[in-house]
């Protein structure tokens, strides 16, 4: 079982209420909302697929970690743990590593509730010199029928 799916049944878990001791400084007291826990686990579990998607574009180029911090300028130790640590990347540095590895970078926003269209852009300049981004109607909708 992957970490991503280890975090995903956590999350599935109803809640459930822990003791906890009275000398405990106040700020362990603090209540963790369900919704704060998800938004952590969101971050923690897209921390890792850029961190391995970056991993597999090294590796499909053939590149050591050495190499490939060379084409970015970064070390290796910095390459490694934006490859394989729970280290917070900033989307820049997954941008600017992608392109050094010879990658475009693209963000995908899709509605979790599947109404509304998919909304895609290019992190970095596209060919043209331009920022581009367009939007995807989903798959099951017919392009023609729109609600008035």
């Amino acid at each position: 079982m992957t970490r991503e799916e280890r975090l995903a049944a956590l999350l599935a878990q109803p809640e459930r209420t822990v003791a906890v001791n009275e000398s405990a400084p106040a700020k362990l007291l603090e209540e963790v909302t369900l919704p704060d826990l998800r938004v952590l686990a969101d971050s923690v579990i897209a921390t890792a697929a850029a961190g391995s998607a970056l991993r597999e574009a090294r590796q499909q180029r053939n590149l050591t970690m050495r190499q490939a911090g060379e084409a970015s300028g970064r070390s290796a130790p910095r390459i490694k743990a934006i490859e394989d640590t729970g280290t917070d990347i900033l989307l820049g540095t997954v941008v600017e590593h992608a392109h050094a590895l010879g990658y475009a970078a693209r963000l995908v926003l899709t509605p979790l509730d599947g109404q509304g269209a998919t909304i895609q852009a290019e992190l970095g300049a596209a060919e043209s010199g331009d920022w581009a981004s367009e939007t995807v109607l989903p798959a099951r909708k017919k392009v023609g029928a729109r609600r008035g």
